[in-house]
């Protein structure tokens, strides 16, 4: 056996009880119902539900241990399933799956040790697949120059996956200069604008910038869909990942809150530009420059539930993400709106051309 692959038996895993009490079938989490559901006999149970007037705890920033990066893919994990004795190799970072073999679900434990940060949180799936294929046929439903035969096309490569993110809140004060502009109109009728410089002090807390913490799972239209709704955030439990895959995280704190710092600095210069330009009765922004300071940096380790998909068409893959607790979604998606610019040029062009064909046959009959 390689050095680099990690002997686990099952029953060594903190598993949840997958099996079903009536049949003994593989029981997994139902997003349609929040339940534990057994696909074959019926038979649910509810989920443990965090204590009245429960809160996920936010962790301070500068007395957290686990801070770096971890460059998973280079360790394996041998998983010994204990229901039919199959053997299946899991990514260090993946933290549960399905058996290949039977089926059985795996929930690998959160943390194995020091090194590894335990998620304190998930959002737990709300959007269950079929749901899922329907949020995509109504988004390429509702673009526009789309050919018709997307619209009725299969998804592939179809999973569910719970995701690792990071989440920040912080106090902030920032000293800036914006540069606001004025609209006017010469006396030709001409638009051009003139600018002022205006200083400020502003404080301002940022609440849940989320930042996605994996580069081991790379996707280009993740970020358009990771808007959560963080009300709905329950205390971490391992049964809601049954029947799911789920990663870990890869980037670190520190790389992580250096990516927050770079979002909330965007949103720090969105938010004085329009205060200022409101403020001045402006008409643009041209830039704004800030100097931060940072406080009170909380975060949250947490998972998150994302479907990830493509789809072809032609002989072209396009990759699709679908929010699994809100269905929010994007791809991208085949256009003939170039057929469409290209018919109107020529129809801009053989008007005129129909006119010298007209004046020349009535100049050759006269």
């Amino acid at each position: 056996m390689a050095e680099n692959v990690q002997i686990i038996n099952e029953e060594t895993i903190s598993n949840t009880d997958v099996k079903c009490p009536g049949c003994g079938a593989t029981v997994k989490y139902d997003p349609a119902t929040l339940k534990m559901l057994c696909p074959f006999c019926g038979t649910s149970r509810e989920l443990p539900q965090p204590e009245a007037g429960a809160v996920i705890e936010e962790l301070d920033f500068n007395t957290a241990v686990q801070r770096a990066s971890v460059n998973w893919g280079t360790v394996k994990k041998l998983i010994v399933c204990k229901n039919c004795a199959g053997q299946a190799l899991y990514d260090a970072s993946q933290v549960s799956g399905c058996c290949p073999f039977c089926g059985s679900t795996s929930v690998m434990p959160a943390a194995e040790n020091e090194q590894i940060m335990a998620p304190g949180a998930l959002i737990p799936f709300a959007v269950d697949g079929a749901k899922a294929a329907r949020c995509f046929s109504d988004f390429v439903s509702k673009k526009r120059f789309v050919p018709k035969g997307v619209r009725s096309v299969k998804l592939e490569n179809f999973v569910g996956l719970y995701l690792p993110f990071w989440t920040f809140d912080a106090d902030t004060v920032s000293s800036y200069i914006a540069k606001i502009g004025f609209e006017h109109t010469d006396s030709d009728g001409d638009t051009y604008y003139t600018y002022k410089k205006y200083k400020g002090v502003r404080n301002q807390f940022i609440d849940d910038m989320i930042v996605y913490a994996t580069d081991k799972v790379t996707h280009p239209y993740i970020s358009r869909v990771q808007n959560f709704y963080f009300d709905k955030l329950v205390p971490y439990a391992p049964e809601y990942l049954a029947g799911f895959a789920a990663e870990r995280y890869t980037v670190g704190l520190n790389d992580g809150w250096e990516r927050a710092k770079v979002l909330i600095r965007r949103k720090l210069k969105d938010d004085i530009g329009a205060y200022e330009k409101k403020l001045h009765r402006g008409d643009t922004v041209k830039e704004v420059n800030l100097s931060t300071n940072y406080y009170n940096v909380k975060f949250k380790y947490i998972l998150a539930p994302m479907y990830l998909a493509t789809y072809r068409y032609g002989n072209k893959t396009y990759q699709v993400a679908i929010n699994g607790q809100s269905g929010a979604t994007y791809c991208d998606t085949p256009s003939y709106l170039w057929k469409v610019i290209l018919f109107i040029v020529l129809g801009i062009i053989s008007i005129p051309l129909f006119f010298i064909t007209l004046i020349f046959i009535f100049g050759v009959l006269l």
